[in-house]
């Protein structure tokens, strides 16, 4: 089973908000801003992760692999 690593830079999020529409790792913040739930996500959690990343229309959103 593989591990990913999941970032967001803060300061460019417009709260656009499909991340949330797409993950439940994903919510909207108090200050309107998008943020994670687990930094560290399985093969499970990749597949709506990954599409959170993709479609966020400022491209703030990054899964790494990790192993």
């Amino acid at each position: 089973m593989s591990t990913y690593k999941v970032s967001i830079d803060r300061s460019a999020c417009i709260g656009d908000a499909i991340c949330t529409a797409l993950s439940k790792n994903w919510f909207m913040d108090s200050d309107g801003k998008a943020s994670f739930h687990r930094e560290t996500i399985d093969d499970s959690e990749y597949e709506s992760n990954h599409e959170a990343e993709i479609s966020c229309p400022v491209a703030i959103i990054n899964i790494e692999k990790l192993s």
